[in-house]
């Protein structure tokens, strides 16, 4: 076998097409990192859309065993980001950095991107899989108060609505020092208790995807985080042809939780104290 031929025998032509229909439908932003890449500026060979096992990986170089993956809105969804998660713990055990960035991010800030992978090709930084200007790029942790005790604001705090119970569910996290939404899914046919469960879960993956290192994760939910704690989802939903994609989901998330070590705080958001969470949808009357 030669260094190149990578894939995994079993999922080769299936996967062959697919390479080949991506290469023709690239991004805006792919196609800015390949310009780069196939510049011979490195010194080094990079190909596109390539298969290694069973994925197929937007930019490697297998000299130095380097991927770059270029993610567009569809990996922030709850089901991509364990996906991800899994498939980058795959390809590491393979021996692979994995380097990650987003569209909006390669097209609004180029020279600091490119700038990152030539110091990673160099041997100038160890990677981290941090976007260039991600959160944790900020100062130590603050706190804030409403009396009382205080709360982290290196944080982020999740939370779910459901209209009904069940009914349509919808979950979110907000990035407390910046009050911005870092993701959002739904909605779906849910529990508000299964979107409390999975808002974490997500959380975690895209912390754990992204190198973020020092913040914390709120919940006002104490049974999503005996959950999340547990590994498991005890919902009582009954499982129908209206609620399948979500128990794959939910199968997805506790898997993740099964196969990761969990290091980031998961600590309880206290209403009473501190009010509504940042995250809440405003719905209550």
């Amino acid at each position: 076998m030669y260094r190149y031929e990578t894939a995994d025998g079993a999922y080769y032509s299936v996967l062959k097409d697919y390479s080949e229909d991506n290469r023709n439908r690239h991004t805006n932003a792919e196609q800015i990192v390949w310009d780069f890449l196939r510049s011979k500026q490195l010194g080094t060979k990079f190909r596109r859309q390539h298969i290694i096992g069973q994925y197929i990986v937007d930019f490697v170089c297998l000299q130095k065993h380097l991927i770059i993956e270029i993610d567009g809105k569809y990996h922030f969804y709850m089901g991509q980001q364990i996906d991800d998660a899994i498939r980058d713990n795959t390809l590491k055990e393979k021996g692979f950095k994995i380097l990650r960035f987003t569209n909006d991010e390669i097209i609004g800030n180029t020279p600091n991107i490119i700038q990152t992978i030539k110091a990673e090709i160099m041997g100038n930084i160890t990677p981290t899989n941090t976007p260039v200007d991600s959160p944790t790029s900020m100062p130590e942790c603050v706190s804030a108060s409403l009396g009382g005790e205080a709360w982290r604001t290196s944080a982020w705090a999740v939370d779910a609505a459901c209209s009904g119970n069940p009914g349509q569910m919808e979950y979110q996290g907000i990035d407390l020092a910046t009050g911005a939404q870092v993701f959002h899914f739904g909605p779906v046919f849910g529990t508000n208790n299964i979107g409390e469960f999975l808002a974490i879960v997500h959380a975690l993956a895209l912390m754990e995807q992204q190198g973020i290192l020092d913040k914390v994760i709120y919940s006002d939910s104490y049974n999503a985080i005996l959950w999340v704690n547990k590994k498991k989802c005890k919902t009582t939903l009954e499982r129908t042809p209206q609620t399948e994609k979500l128990y794959q989901i939910i199968a997805r998330a506790e898997n993740w939780l099964l196969t990761h070590t969990v290091s980031t705080p998961i600590l309880k958001w206290e209403t009473k104290q501190w009010g509504e969470i940042p995250a809440d949808f405003g719905r209550k009357k």
